[in-house]
């Protein structure tokens, strides 16, 4: 939506062809033009000097005399009547013709023109008393995106029917295409939260329509609206980081005429500070009463601030929102160790912020480091004895030869000399096993005899 001040519902009369000067015998055609949608039962009322003219959106001037020169309007059913224009029927040697509205940024061409049927020579162009052009055979001086610094009496020299140069002047005055933006905000002081407008005002000239008119917003040097149709820039839920310098552009999209504004300075008021968690005591140990604080402080200007605080360890949730500022460990022990941190908001705006993280470590307390120094001895104590038993049992036997001839034992014979084997074997089976020995020494005798 664009914004702009001082539309009227006003019509404009405009020339063709576009000269403020004709001669006698030439013509001309007016019109009454209306920038909004018309209607199609409009109707045009023509006036000269004050003095109703004609009927009908159009005026035409047929072999122009000196008596058609004059101030002309025109008037739409429903509307005011136009701004008044000049109009001059001359009869002299030489005319020269501008534009009938010049604006900045409009390519303007001034024509040196003789009265038709006579011949004529070489043109030279002047401004304020300095040549602009010398002396050559083109009747035609071209200004390309004309400034308001242009403006002045501007004069032509032409030859005219073999006789000495003639001259003719005009003034011309560049007019604004529109004004200098000014650049409003909607509302003062502002406040973290608060939904702003920035809005760019100007004046633009009757002569440009409104989607010609484009805007463009900065803040500190930096677009953040680019150039569009919308002269407003909004802000929702203002933050501190909005505060800054903006400034506005108003753009011609025809020419790319282009003004800036003044810089504005925009102040975000903060509501409250970035809380910070205080842990009491500071080095907490195992059944000990932990306190938790979450603290901020807020504005002067705005005591009826109500805060609401929530707490959380490792990004969890421990304590939702309430008036509460403290979160309270009654009984403190290791499995409350961990990253705490705390936010606050408003109630009623619900502008958050939160704070740093705070670690919070549980020191464990004497009896408890003995009882875990103990647990894990023990531990280790019966992997240690697992493992002891489990390398024997896995070791291979040693007495597989005869301890006198050195003749390899049978498997159970092996056994019987193992002393570890004879350690775990049953108190029946040593028996018996010895009672196999002796029954067999005499033998061993006798083949020994």
């Amino acid at each position: 939506m664009c914004y702009l001040v001082g539309y009227a519902v006003r019509p404009v009369v405009t020339f063709n062809p576009n000269w403020h000067k004709i001669f006698t015998t030439e013509s001309l055609t007016m019109t009454c033009n209306m920038r909004s949608p018309i209607p199609a039962d409009k109707s045009y009322t023509w006036y000269k000097d004050n003095n109703l003219i004609y009927t009908g959106q159009s005026f035409v001037i047929v072999n122009a005399a000196l008596h058609n020169s004059g101030n002309y309007q025109c008037k739409g059913s429903n509307t005011d009547r136009s701004d008044s224009v000049r109009l001059e029927v001359s009869h002299g040697w030489l005319i020269l013709q501008a534009p009938l509205y010049i604006h900045e940024g409009d390519d303007v061409t001034l024509r040196c023109h003789h009265y038709p049927g006579y011949p004529a020579g070489m043109t030279k162009f002047i401004k304020d008393n300095t040549v602009i052009r010398n002396w050559g055979s083109d009747s035609v001086f071209h200004i390309t995106n004309i400034s308001i610094d242009r403006s002045g009496k501007y004069t032509c020299k032409k030859e005219v029917s073999r006789g000495a140069p003639v001259y003719s002047e005009v003034s011309i005055s560049v007019k604004e295409l529109f004004t200098d933006p000014e650049i409003k905000v909607s509302q003062n002081p502002i406040e973290e939260g608060d939904n702003i407008t920035l809005t760019c005002l100007t004046r633009p000239s009757l002569f440009i329509s409104a989607t010609e008119v484009e805007f463009a917003f900065q803040r500190n040097g930096q677009n953040i609206q680019e150039f569009g149709s919308s002269s407003k820039y909004g802000i929702l839920f203002a933050k501190l980081e909005d505060s800054g310098f903006y400034i506005c552009e108003v753009r011609r999209s025809a020419n790319g005429l282009t003004k800036k504004s003044k810089e504005i300075n925009v102040h975000i008021q903060e509501l409250f500070s970035h809380p910070e968690i205080v842990m009491n005591p500071d080095f907490p140990r195992e059944g000990n009463r932990v306190i938790l604080t979450c603290n901020t402080s807020i504005n002067t200007l705005r005591n009826d601030i109500e805060l609401q605080f929530a707490f959380y360890q490792n990004k969890k949730n421990v304590q939702k929102f309430n008036s509460s500022h403290q979160y309270i460990i009654p009984l403190a022990q290791l499995e409350d160790s961990g990253n705490y941190s705390c936010e606050a908001r408003t109630l009623y705006s619900g502008m958050k912020k939160i704070s740093a993280v705070v670690s919070v470590v549980i020191q464990g307390t004497i009896s408890t480091y003995l009882l875990i120094i103990c647990s894990v001895t023990l531990l280790l104590l019966i992997l240690a004895i697992l493992g002891f038993l489990y390398m024997f049992r896995q070791r291979p036997s040693v007495n597989n030869q005869d301890p006198m001839t050195g003749a390899p034992l049978r498997a159970d014979e092996g056994e019987v000399n193992n002393p570890i084997y004879s350690a775990v074997r049953p108190k029946s089976m040593r028996r018996l096993a010895a009672a196999q020995e002796m029954s067999n020494e005499p033998e061993s005798i006798y083949q020994n005899t």
